[in-house]
């Protein structure tokens, strides 16, 4: 025997009542759970975990985070740990870095550098090089290489999903990690950011890269049909595009063409795209954008799935526990004036006449895209990182409230926001409404996810840091809407049987990811004002049978444990190795 942990309530991760009882981990998996376990005389103390009447439940499982450069020794798997989140999933909303291909590689790094990872554009103020270079100061700073060195290594990651795996496979990590295929960044890295349909040859790539990244290990592929350049396919497109998954099990988890007025007709969309190929669909952050759309709208669309799975189509969905949103403030452009990358999308900007159009289009209502501007307004609008001189210093204020400072119409301001700042801006949205969010996560099919982005400089959404035990805090301990059991179900067993993980779940065998804490005890620091703030009240986090957090601390070391090698995630995926 590795540990004992002694005088817990389990919460098996099954939504079975918690009983009293021990537990007991050898070998880095669960040997035995029971209402006592006998210690032997000669068994050492420190490795006797007292819960002492806490809860012991699985560890959490994130399966839909952008972190897909925070894995490479960022620093991220403290916050990770310290919310009780034992494994994550990347390359989510078809934004993944890999599998990018070789020719659109810096192109597609900067469009995605509003929502992933530490690796960042930027110019090298050590030379007149002005076109840019991929970097990381903490790696540079930590490994003493250059950062076109990092950026050629980036790229290469980037390159295919067998070299983001192998490249993440040699990370020692806290945290077991798995990664999805992005729809997007595949179509990008063989067309960019053109429009249009693909051509023969061009499909057989994407087919090819789709393939390849699934036989590499990715879990499945994610959507983002709202984004560039994946709303370019219709329906019959997308079909075609995702031919090599037809009649598997492999499951596309997609963010759907309109939240907002048109989320029944986008929701049938990618319904029917899993009705035709056969395979298992799951909905990203579900929500009903727009007030317009609060409280009939979520009836409409459970009755929906209803439907689908009346006909054999399996679908379930996941969100946060947050009413504001977060992504790339370039979304807020109608979609054909985000066609053709950063460069064409800047080139409209300095237009008048451009201008015009895309304002007099953002001023009425949409069910053909998600018209955030126009069902949330500039007020609830916030431009939560800006680097340039110009902007910088207007972090984290709405769009309305930096236009009044300007003395500038909203519209004019938000078109010379993205214009100075290259399109490398992120934004909050306070889009959402707390009777829908809980409506939905009450739902059998739903499972909690922190949607977590990690834009390069400015303010993290409070999510990165705390959405896990936000859902225990509020809604089961204060406002007593969710029972422990059915709160832990949807961050354990429900994420893990999406993905078709070995996780999530207190049984013989399991590996010995694993929470010990008291619901007394649990506060979310993170919020809106200051968001980087690690959460507390967790007694234990063992991830793999190895001690992540002790008594809410970090031991010296941890970071060797969990995901620390090929063979594990492996074990992970279920999927061919890599």
């Amino acid at each position: 025997m590795d540990y004992i942990i002694k005088d817990g309530w389990i919460v098996n991760g099954k939504k079975e009542k918690p009983f009293h009882g021990d537990l007991v981990i050898e070998n880095g998996k669960i040997a035995e759970v029971g209402t006592h376990v006998e210690i032997p005389a000669d068994f050492p103390k420190e490795r006797v975990l007292n819960a002492a009447g806490g809860y012991i439940t699985p560890g959490f499982l994130d399966i839909h985070r952008h972190g897909d450069w925070q894995a490479f020794g960022n620093g991220d798997d403290e916050l990770l740990n310290r919310q009780g989140l034992t494994t994550v999933v990347n390359g989510n909303c078809g934004l993944s870095v890999a599998p990018a291909g070789e020719k659109f590689g810096k192109e597609i790094a900067r469009f995605l550098s509003s929502v992933t990872g530490d690796f960042r554009w930027g110019k090298d103020e050590n030379t007149d090089d002005t076109e840019g270079v991929l970097f990381s100061k903490k790696k540079e700073e930590s490994c003493g290489i250059s950062e076109k060195e990092i950026e050629i290594a980036a790229l290469r990651i980037m390159s295919t999903m067998s070299a983001y795996l192998s490249a993440l496979g040699k990370e020692k990590r806290s945290v077991n990690t798995g990664m999805l295929a992005g729809n997007g960044t595949i179509r990008a890295g063989v067309k960019g950011y053109a429009p249009g349909k693909l051509s023969k040859e061009e499909l057989h790539q994407v087919w090819k890269a789709v393939e390849e990244a699934l036989s590499a290990g990715a879990l499945g592929i994610s959507l983002g049909i709202a984004y560039a350049p994946e709303f370019e396919y219709d329906r019959d497109g997308l079909v075609e595009a995702l031919q090599p998954l037809k009649g598997t099990d492999i499951p596309i988890t997609t963010h759907i063409r309109n939240e907002g007025d048109g989320i029944l007709l986008a929701l049938q969309e990618v319904i029917s795209v899993a009705e035709e190929l056969q395979i298992p669909l799951h909905v990203s952050h579900m929500k009903c954008i727009g007030r317009k759309n609060w409280g009939g709208t979520p009836v409409k669309i459970l009755k929906l799935f209803d439907q689908a799975a009346e006909r054999g189509v399996k679908v379930d969905f996941d969100l946060y526990p947050y009413l504001t949103g977060s992504t790339q403030l370039v979304h807020l452009l109608p979609p054909q004036f985000q066609e053709g990358g950063t460069d064409a999308i800047c080139a409209r900007l300095a237009d008048p006449f451009c201008r015009k159009e895309i304002t007099k289009v953002l001023k009425q209502p949409s069910d053909i895209f998600e018209n955030i501007v126009e069902l949330a307004g500039f007020d609830m609008i916030y431009a939560s990182t800006l680097h340039t001189e110009k902007f910088g210093s207007f972090a984290g204020q709405s769009i309305a409230k930096i236009a009044e400072q300007f003395g500038q119409d909203p519209y004019d301001i938000l078109y010379d926001i993205l214009l100075e700042e290259r399109c490398q801006v992120t934004m909050l949205d306070t889009i959402a409404s707390e009777e829908d969010m809980l409506y939905f996560l009450k739902d059998s099919r739903a499972n909690l996810i922190s949607d977590a982005i990690y834009p390069a400089g400015g303010k993290y959404h409070p999510r990165v840091y705390g959405a896990f035990p936000k859902l225990l805090t509020d809604y089961v301990r204060d406002k007593k809407v969710f029972s422990i059991e059915d709160a832990v179900y949807k961050m354990t067993a429900k994420p893990a049987h999406v993905l078709g993980l070995p996780l999530g779940t207190l049984e013989k065998g399991m590996p010995a990811d694993i929470n010990v804490f008291h619901l007394d005890q649990l506060s979310v620091h993170a919020d809106f004002q200051n968001p980087n703030q690690y959460c507390t009240g967790f007694d234990y986090v063992l991830v793999g049978g190895e001690i992540a957090v002790a008594h809410g601390e970090i031991p010296k070391a941890a970071g060797s444990c969990g995901n620390n090698s090929d063979k594990r995630r492996r074990e992970m995926s279920g999927l061919t190795d890599f």
